[in-house]
């Protein structure tokens, strides 16, 4: 059974054994998880400021656009430091796809670290679903830049791991096994595909860091990150990893059934910044999506960054401008199934 179907199935299963009297316009029902003050101190303080780069095209040189953004906006200190750039390679469906991260923004990323001073550029992803990395590569075009850029990749599935201390501990596990690769880098950053999804709604940069769980470790598809809260688990993951910066895809995103399924969708924009949170909750409202609906989204407002419109400056075109409703997935829609799928195996 395709897994499409799969997922098709236990939608309408589920929806006709009653989920299907929520009525389409119900409030969220998902419960909020509570932060402590200890977790709450984690929390960045200050306002946020969020880069939204036009970018008409894959074409387009987006190092240039990069650089051009390079004083607006506060840039981590990667002189002289090791700089890991984690993009989403979870499937492929050929060059192109709107699943992965495109390969011109890998491109320009690695190129504007260079340009920023960083001793040596990484490239590493550990896909969540197709085992064969070095396929994945090759349809991805993924792999023909790493090779083009004379840099090196780093499957984060088969690293060496070493273990880490869950700061947050909201999923439960007191500590993970990394990636020695991420834990001994100076600076990591996301480099996602904005995606709808269709556990947690929105798919972006920090839900991009499911990908540095090893396989090796907790399987395919990690189910276990799932299994004791998607949403948990990604802010645990942010505390853990500490990105530094992000720059997401966006200038062909994904609608629908994401973060597989759906249909690609033209948005013409590359988004930049130092507080994940902030760029998460900018994507979604982009999407025309609230972001006060996602609980992932919701708790990184407690322990992560800013996720209220007026605590985050947009540097470039406004939300309003650009913004323009995708397709959602109809565990979005549905609240009652989304905090059902939300708990569920991928």
């Amino acid at each position: 059974m395709k897994r499409r179907d799969f997922i098709k199935g236990t939608i309408l299963a589920a929806t006709s054994s009653g989920l299907a009297s929520c009525q389409s316009d119900s409030k969220p029902v998902a419960k909020p998880i509570l932060a402590t003050d200890a977790q709450r101190a984690l929390r960045r303080t200050g306002r946020s400021t969020v880069g939204i780069i036009p970018c008409a095209s894959y074409e387009e040189n987006i190092f240039e656009l990069l650089k051009s953004f390079e004083t607006k906006l506060k840039m981590p200190d990667v002189k002289g430091k090791s700089v890991v750039l984690k993009p989403n390679m979870i499937e492929v469906r050929g060059p192109g796809s709107p699943i992965t991260t495109n390969p011109a923004i890998l491109k320009a990323a690695i190129q504007f670290f260079d340009h920023l001073g960083a001793r040596e550029v990484i490239v590493a992803e550990g896909p969540g679903h197709m085992r064969d990395t070095e396929y994945l590569l090759h349809q991805s075009g993924l792999g023909k830049v790493i090779e083009e850029m004379k840099v090196r990749f780093v499957d984060l599935n088969l690293d060496d791991i070493v273990a880490v201390k869950n700061l947050t501990g909201f999923n439960k596990l007191n500590e993970f096994y990394l990636p020695k690769t991420i834990v001994e880098a100076d600076c990591i950053i996301s480099l996602p595909k904005m995606k709808t999804h269709h556990w947690v709604g929105v798919t972006c940069s920090m839900k991009n860091f499911f990908g540095v769980v090893p396989g090796r470790k907790y399987g395919w598809p990690k189910n276990i990150l799932h299994k004791n809260g998607i949403e948990r688990s990604i802010i645990d993951l942010q505390h853990m990893v500490k990105p530094a910066f992000a720059i997401v895809d966006a200038v062909v995103a994904m609608e629908g059934d994401g973060p597989i399924n759906g249909t690609p969708i033209e948005t013409k924009y590359i988004i930049v910044g130092d507080d994940l949170a902030a760029i998460d909750a900018t994507a979604a409202r982009l999407m025309s999506i609230d972001p006060k609906e996602l609980p992932y989204l919701v708790l990184a407002g407690q322990v992560v960054g800013n996720i209220e419109i007026d605590q985050i400056d947009i540097i470039g075109p406004s939300i309003d401008q650009l913004k323009k409703p995708f397709e959602q997935p109809i565990t979005l829609s549905n609240k009652a199934l989304l905090t059902q799928a939300a708990d569920s195996g991928s």
